[in-house]
C-alpha cells in the first residue's frame, strides 16, 4: 500500500468516528461498523506482511 492509500483509509476512519460521535446521519451509513471491520483487518493484515517481510527477507 502507498502513503496515499494511508491517507485514504485515515480520511475514512475520521468519517466513522464521526458516526460514532452522532456527527453524521447513521441512516445514510447502514453499513458503517462492517465497513470500519473491514478497514481494521486490512490494516491489520498489511502490518503482518510488512513485519514479515522485515524480517525474513
Amino acid at each position: 500500500m502507498t502513503d496515499r492509500d494511508f491517507d485514504n483509509l485515515e480520511k475514512i476512519q475520521r468519517i466513522l468516528k464521526y458516526l460514532d460521535k452522532g456527527k453524521l446521519d447513521k441512516t445514510a451509513w447502514p453499513n458503517a461498523l462492517e465497513l470500519n471491520k473491514s478497514l481494521n483487518k486490512l490494516l491489520n493484515e498489511h502490518k503482518e506482511y510488512m513485519d514479515h517481510m522485515k524480517h525474513h527477507h
